[in-house]
């Protein structure tokens, strides 16, 4: 399903654009829209008669990546590298042309590159030149030729816009040899001291790099993209490039040893099939490049697997590239791509409605992901009428990948989504959110909305190397979006866990950031994931948190009434919870009001030492009653809760032998000292800190590779 729905993408797309074009990389879009400073291209334009390089740049936008057909490098850095537009000055300054050279059919563009060669480039000569002794990297002749850029009329500046140790380091070889900085002489010398020529290839692209950006006036960071042209014309616009470019990422993965005549098992059609999907960076059909993964153990055996044909081939690269461009976005701190697979051809994209499908599809996660979102999206519905009125047609498929340098890894697939669903989610999530506005205050900051953004921070997901560990969140995702039951027990120590984090101020290893109240953080996220609770139990998935509201003949029940306000009563009806939970939750009560004593508050909340965060059984739940109750006679506040110790006492002597998981027990003791707490933070009495100030834990900044 989610393969036919990239390949009608793909289609629409191919209608729209030629190949090459509908293979354009636009991500570099997002960096844009981020950066402080330009993000732009840089044009290299030789002229041959005399020698000499003129550059110029411009801002990327998406006419601008068209125009200079980025499509991205050449698959794995040991490639040879053949795009005349390239991320990577070095590839463009010595090994394209050659490579194009090789691989170009006999044509005016061919002549054009010889000529380039002929005139631009600088020959280090046979490897045994370089490395007498035998020395040297085994890919040597890749690194052969480089621009001479001194014949190119670059000058003496470039040594001295190096920066300072290769500056001296070239110096030395200058001085010692006798020699010219990048003259032939000089870079072989270089070459021999490195051990590689490809380290004489580098210096050039750097020396070049820095000579482009000081020619520009720009940072060498925000030169994002270099393209070739000749006399004033963009190589990448030549026929043949563009030809070239769809033989070497379709037509050749039909004459390897990997294409056969046999069955297409995407379309179903005979003829000419491959199974060589190694092009493909965000499609996973299978292992391809281990043996032992092969029907008979022998490469042939990928044909068994999964083959297509060339139409299906050049739809999928093409609806796979529309999918990392247009259907990209963010959850939590994952990406995720929104897929939409058709089920009935009145729904299916073409030209005209792709652009409006990739737009909807995104926004319709966005209105989930947040509450402000979905008020967006409400804003948005008369131009997605078509879209909505077709939701019984359609599903969505969200891929949740992590991009690496060399490859993209698949963290999860959550599919066949239908839209009625995420109309369910939002529903319960605006039910929830309106009733925690009336028992808690107004949501100024959004802490009560339960959007699939900011549940990523209930969760304890640890960081390794600056990456969170995502899995917690996807798989709560997934059983949010297909029904599938959760366990309290399961996530009641998760809970428990990121609570920690805020007590023992444990940010460093988590998602988490460090707020300016931390007691006030664990304050909210307890709040917050009580609300989740509710909101599963609402939706009908959540398991293993037996109880309900205590019936009306219950003698406990009129107790409540008379010693307990009607918003703490109600937050604990609108929980479900039972007698012993009840009674666990009115513990937290109590220590939430000592808590908000001026000698607690000025004194970092001691009282909180009582509670094991780890965990507590019924003895240490009935000592820790006992204790609470002589901290309320120490504060001089016992008179004003007897009726609410009463209550709590009451609850936990019916069902102390009820009560759950010493985790579960700590948990509810911590939900009523949430509630309490907040709701003297409310009147100005919780926290030293104002109202106002937002503490709601958010994301840590995010490296560049990231």
């Amino acid at each position: 399903m989610l393969l036919e729905g990239i390949k009608l993408i793909g289609k629409a797309e191919l209608q729209r654009k030629p190949l090459v074009e509908a293979l354009v990389d636009t991500q570099l879009l997002e960096q844009r829209g981020k950066a402080k400073n330009h993000t732009l291209i840089a044009t290299l334009n030789i002229y041959l008669d005399p020698p000499e390089l003129v550059v110029d740049a411009r801002e990327i936008d998406e006419k601008a990546l068209v125009e200079v057909l980025w499509v991205g490098n050449a698959a794995g850095s040991n490639s040879p590298q053949d795009r005349l537009t390239t991320n990577n000055l070095t590839y463009l300054a010595s090994q394209t042309v050659p490579n194009l050279l090789n691989a170009l059919p006999d044509g005016d563009l061919k002549v054009l590159l010889q000529r380039v060669e002929d005139i631009a480039y600088v020959d280090l000569g046979e490897k045994v030149e370089v490395f007498p002794d035998g020395d040297g990297d085994q890919q040597y002749e890749r690194y052969r030729w480089v621009w001479d850029l001194r014949k190119l009329g670059l000058g003496g500046d470039l040594l001295k816009l190096l920066p300072k140790k290769d500056r001296e380091e070239a110096e030395a070889i200058c001085t010692q040899e006798g020699v010219t900085f990048l003259s032939r002489e000089f870079l072989k010398e270089y070459a021999r001291r490195k051990g590689k020529a490809v380290e004489a290839v580098k210096l050039t692209g750097k020396a070049l790099q820095t000579w482009v950006a000081h020619k520009l006036g720009v940072k060498s960071s925000e030169l994002k993209l270099y393209t070739l042209a000749v006399e004033g014309d963009l190589l990448v616009r030549h026929p043949a490039y563009c030809a070239y470019i769809e033989r070497k990422l379709v037509d050749e993965a039909f004459e390897s040893s990997a294409f056969t005549k046999g069955v297409c098992h995407l379309c179903g059609s005979d003829g000419t099939v491959t199974a060589d999907t190694t092009r493909f960076k965000l499609l996973k059909f299978y292992i391809t490049d281990k043996l032992g993964f092969a029907s008979g153990l022998c490469k042939k055996g990928f044909l068994r697997t999964y083959t297509l044909c060339k139409d299906c081939y050049r739809a999928l690269l093409a609806g796979e590239r529309f999918v990392e461009n247009e259907l990209r976005t963010r959850l939590g701190r994952s990406i995720v791509y929104v897929i939409p697979v058709f089920h009935v051809p009145e729904a299916q994209p073409d030209a005209q409605t792709l652009g409006s499908w990739a737009e909807y599809s995104k926004d319709r996660l966005a209105a989930s992901e947040t509450i402000k979102k979905w008020h967006e999206f409400q804003q948005k519905l008369e131009r997605y009428q078509r879209h909505e009125a077709q939701k019984a047609f359609f599903v969505f498929n969200l891929l949740f990948a992590t991009k690496g340098q060399a490859a993209v890894k698949i963290e999860k697939l959550i599919a066949d989504v239908p839209p009625s669903r995420f109309d369910r989610l939002d529903e319960v999530r605006n039910r929830v959110g309106g009733w925690a506005i009336e028992l808690l205050g107004a949501d100024t900051y959004g802490n009560w909305d339960l959007g699939l953004g900011n549940l990523f921070y209930l969760l304890p997901l640890r960081q390794r190397d600056r990456r969170p560990e995502t899995r917690p969140y996807l798989e709560l995702l997934d059983a949010l979006l297909t029904g599938r039951p959760l366990s309290a027990q399961m996530l009641i120590p998760q809970f428990l866990e990121t609570t920690r984090v805020h007590r023992f101020e444990r940010y460093d290893q988590y998602v988490h950031t460090q707020p300016k109240d931390c007691e006030r953080g664990l304050v909210l996220h307890m709040l917050q994931s009580q609300l989740l609770l509710r909101y599963l139990n609402e939706l009908g998935q959540l398991q293993g948190l037996k109880g309900g509201e205590i019936s009306m003949g219950d003698p406990l029940k009129e107790m409540e009434q008379g010693a307990l306000e009607e918003n703490l009563r109600a937050w604990m009806d609108g929980l479900e919870l039972d007698s012993a939970r009840r009674g666990l939750f009115l513990l937290g009560v109590l220590i939430g009001k000592i808590g908000t004593t001026r000698e607690q508050r000025h004194s970092g909340k001691p009282i909180l030492n009582k509670v094991h965060f780890q965990g507590m059984d019924c003895l240490k739940i009935a000592r820790l009653a006992n204790e609470v109750y002589e901290k309320l006679r120490q504060y001089k506040i016992a008179e004003y809760n007897e009726s609410l110790y009463a209550a709590m006492k009451a609850h936990l002597d019916r069902s102390i032998e009820e009560l759950g998981s010493p985790q579960e027990n700590v948990y509810w003791v911590l939900s009523g000292y949430a509630y309490a707490t907040w709701q003297a933070i409310r009147h100005g009495r919780g926290s030293p800190l104002a109202e106002g100030e937002i503490l709601r834990s958010k994301t840590k900044e995010v490296s560049a590779s990231e």
